[in-house]
């Protein structure tokens, strides 16, 4: 196991140096071996399930995977393979604007960055010390950043520069609230196994309650930051906005994953001290807010991609609110919902991307007639919007439902009702905007339907894909072992 973990985190390294070095040009070649470099990690993970049992964690001194992180591997690499496959076609388009056709080394430039940033992903997922998982998360921060500024423009730099601002200032939080954590450590359980989460959930009970609360507090808004929730969000609409659409529909379906896992990861260490109900009142309060900041954004918003932006905020506050009730079935519904969104959203983003390049705007009040202008495109737009609202057949319509379920069945009735009216007015506004780019009459002419042979069955997998985790989970034995499993770890032996 641990060599083919090895091999897995060698991968995407190997791919980078040698095309910032140069051995690997800028023209064909590059596209397929990045495609190639994926694809062998997809087949490295597939290696990894066959030879992973879900109910038996693997354990070495500093690399640790268990059904909860392997479900989040699951994600990540799913949507790193579709992203390196969906790449050429995009930046192929893509070539014709100043900041490519000036500089094309800056395409050798994105496939390292690109390859890097899903390293640090995987770095996240398998590291059992918050110390280091903290490490890792920030070097997320750090490779993505260059990866929202690519394209270097006015727009792009300020996204930037708001990206590592507002998310260095959470993870400092979240630094601190581990320092306060380690401190409690000490104070209990002495220096053996400093930060190792596996440690201190097996130790938790002994911890300083006072101590361990206050360091919960600031590791929930310092990753909160991260993950996008409100009102610590004020980086996600431009970051999203402005990275290339497939760097988009990355940060918004793996990245915003890897965060939810590490903070699941804290509250496993931190629950039998603080109790679920100091946890319960903080999710809650914040998914709360998350949903209700994304409504009136969404209804007036002119932008595309900043209007998915926010329905990333909006799938954000569900996924905590899950986490918030705190129940076997809501914490199932949400680690369903965390896959299925990350789906959906990346084909969402995807799509966007090619509708910028066809119609050369980001303004919905420009964009109309697709259907008959741009079919395919439009298609898959409006299976995508289908999707992201939650309703049939797509996946996010069972995550949506279970997780609202739970809310009424925990007895949260005045919160369900209020989310539920938040729900509705996303709904109302990304319906409005969907339909008037798909049905109104044309007013300017797009430059063609630029999907092309390899993008049609990449979107229409993991639309396919997002209908079989929603409906068709229970009846893949593997994949509901794993999820069984990966629900029993974060309940703790609460449920």
């Amino acid at each position: 196991m641990l060599e083919v973990i090895y091999i897995l985190f060698a991968l995407p390294p190997v791919f980078a140096v040698l095309t910032v070095s140069g051995v690997l040009g800028s023209g064909n070649v590059l596209h397929w071996l990045n495609r190639l470099t994926a694809t062998a990690a997809g087949g490295v993970v597939v290696l990894l399930a066959q030879r992973f049992t879900p109910g038996q964690p693997f354990n070495s001194e500093y690399v640790y995977l268990d059904a909860l992180s392997f479900w989040v591997l699951l994600i990540v690499t799913t949507l790193y393979v579709a992203a390196a496959w969906a790449s050429k076609s995009y930046l192929l388009h893509e070539r014709n604007r100043e900041y490519l056709s000036r500089s094309p080394e800056r395409l050798g430039r994105y496939y390292a960055l690109f390859q890097m940033f899903a390293w640090t992903m995987f770095l996240v997922l398998v590291v059992k010390n918050l110390g280091l998982m903290w490490v890792a998360i920030e070097a997320t921060t750090l490779v993505s950043a260059f990866l929202v500024a690519f394209k270097f423009n006015r727009g792009a730099l300020e996204a930037t520069w708001k990206y590592v601002m507002v998310c260095t200032v959470g993870i400092c939080l979240a630094l601190l609230g581990t320092m306060i954590l380690y401190y409690a450590q000490i104070s209990a359980l002495g220096a053996e196994k400093a930060l190792s989460w596996l440690w201190l959930t097996e130790h938790a009970a002994m911890l300083n309650p006072s101590l361990t609360k206050l360091a919960f507090l600031f590791i929930f808004i310092g990753y909160g930051t991260k993950i996008g929730m409100a009102p610590m969000h004020t980086w996600l609409p431009d970051a999203y906005a402005e990275a290339p659409s497939l760097t988009s529909g990355l940060l918004s379906g793996a990245l915003c994953t890897c965060a939810i896992y590490v903070l699941l990861r804290n509250i496993i260490v931190v629950m039998p001290t603080v109790g679920v109900d100091f946890i319960s009142t903080l999710c809650l309060s914040f998914a709360t807010l998350t949903i209700a900041i994304a409504v009136p954004f969404v209804v007036v918003q002119r932008d595309v991609k900043r209007m998915l932006a926010y329905s990333s905020m909006e799938n954000i506050g569900l996924m905590i609110a899950g986490i918030g009730v705190f129940s076997q079935i809501s914490i199932g519904a949400t680690l369903v919902h965390m896959f299925n969104h990350a789906l959906i959203k990346f084909v969402l983003f995807y799509i966007a991307g090619t509708i910028v390049q066809e119609y050369q705007t980001k303004n919905m009040m420009r964009i109309h007639g697709m259907i008959g202008d741009v079919p395919h495109t439009a298609t898959f737009w409006l299976l995508g919007i289908i999707g992201i609202l939650g309703m049939p057949p797509l996946g996010l319509f069972f995550s949506k439902f279970y997780i609202l379920y739970s809310l009424f069945l925990s007895g949260h009735y005045l919160l369900g009702c209020v989310i539920i009216v938040l729900l509705a007015g996303i709904l109302i506004g990304i319906l409005y905007h969907a339909m008037r780019m798909l049905c109104d009459k044309a007013k300017r002419k797009p430059v063609g339907d630029l999907l092309d042979c390899v993008d049609t069955p990449i979107m229409a997998a993991l639309l396919l894909g997002s209908i079989v985790i929603g409906a068709g989970i229970s009846q893949i034995p593997y994949l509901e072992d794993l999820l069984a499993q990966a629900v029993r770890i974060v309940g703790g032996g609460q449920f």
